[in-house]
C-alpha cells in the first residue's frame, strides 16, 4: 500500500495593506493565522454598545514584523488598496448598497416607532401626546453601514513590497528599528516561541512558550540600537518590571550580518 494522501496546503492568505496597516477583517483568516503560523495580531475592533460578549473584536491588526514574516515564508500575499484612479465602483453594486442603506434605514425607523409606543403604554391615558404622530427620525440620526471588503478580491501584486524602501502603504522598508525587530521576531519565531507586542511592559516583544491565550508570557524581548548605551537606570527599571511580573528581560542584539545574540537578565536581591 501506499503512503496515505496528505492535504493540499491550503493556498496563501490575502491580506490588504493600508497605510502601514495590516488588518485581517475575517474570522476563518485570523483563526488559521494563529493556529498554523502562531502569528497573533491583536484584535482592534470595537465590542458591541449592548448585549454580546465583552472585550474588543475584529479586525486583527498585525505588526509590521508579523506581516512581513508571513509575506515571506508564503503564508500570505501583502496587497495594496486599489488605485484610486480605478474610478468609481459598477453602477450595479452601488445600486445594491443604496438598496441596502434604505432597507436599514426603514428597519431603524420602524424599530425606533415601535419602542416609542412601548414606552407611551406605560403611561398613564391622560398623560399619553395626542394629534399628529411624532415625527421620523432624520437620516443623521441613523447608524450607516459602511462596507469593509471588496466586492472580488484584488488580484495579488507581481512580487512582495520591497522590504529596504519606504512605499506609501509599507512606511517601514528601510527603517533602521523595523530591521532590527523583524531579524529578532523572525529568529525567536524560527525557534518556535509565540510572540506579541510589549510596549505595554516597556519592551519591543513578549515572548510565550506556547499560545497566548493558554500561557503567560515568559520573557520581554527588548532591541536597543547597536552601540547605543544604554543607561543603567534604565536598564535596572526594565530588569525589575520584568521580575516584578515574572518575566524575564531579554536584551537581543540583532547585527545586519550576523545571527541575533540574547542576553537574559533578572532582578534578585542584593
Amino acid at each position: 500500500m501506499g503512503d496515505p494522501e496528505t492535504a493540499p496546503e491550503p493556498p496563501p492568505l490575502v491580506l490588504a495593506l493600508q497605510r502601514g496597516r495590516v488588518l485581517v477583517w475575517g474570522a476563518a483568516a485570523a483563526r488559521a493565522l494563529r493556529e498554523r503560523h502562531r502569528v497573533s495580531g491583536v484584535l482592534v475592533g470595537t465590542p458591541p454598545r449592548r448585549g454580546g460578549a465583552r472585550g474588543p473584536r475584529l479586525p486583527l491588526q498585525l505588526l509590521p514584523e508579523e506581516a512581513r514574516l508571513l509575506a515571506e515564508t508564503g503564508a500570505a500575499v501583502l496587497v495594496p488598496p486599489p488605485d484610486p484612479g480605478e474610478g468609481p465602483p459598477p453602477a450595479a453594486e452601488a445600486a445594491r448598497y443604496a438598496a441596502e442603506l434604505a432597507r436599514s434605514f426603514a428597519e431603524q425607523q420602524e424599530a425606533a416607532e415601535g419602542q416609542r409606543q412601548a414606552q407611551l403604554q406605560c403611561l398613564p391615558p391622560n398623560q399619553r401626546p395626542t394629534g399628529a404622530p411624532a415625527a421620523a427620525l432624520p437620516p443623521r440620526a441613523l447608524l450607516v453601514q459602511l462596507p469593509t471588503a471588496r466586492g472580488a478580491p484584488p488580484a495579488p501584486p507581481p512580487g512582495p513590497p520591497d522590504w529596504g524602501r519606504p512605499a506609501p502603504h509599507w512606511p517601514h522598508g528601510g527603517r533602521p528599528r523595523h530591521e532590527r525587530r523583524y531579524r529578532v521576531y523572525r529568529d525567536l519565531w524560527a525557534r518556535g516561541f509565540h510572540l506579541t507586542g510589549g510596549a505595554k511592559f516597556g519592551g519591543d516583544f513578549l515572548v510565550y512558550p506556547g499560545p497566548p491565550e493558554r500561557f503567560h508570557a515568559a520573557a520581554v524581548a527588548l532591541c536597543p540600537p547597536p552601540g547605543a548605551p544604554l543607561a543603567l537606570g534604565a536598564l535596572v527599571a526594565a530588569a525589575r518590571l520584568g521580575t516584578h511580573v515574572r518575566k524575564t528581560l531579554l536584551l537581543c542584539a540583532a547585527p545586519a550580518g550576523g545571527a541575533p545574540a540574547y542576553t537574559s537578565l533578572q532582578w534578585g536581591p542584593p
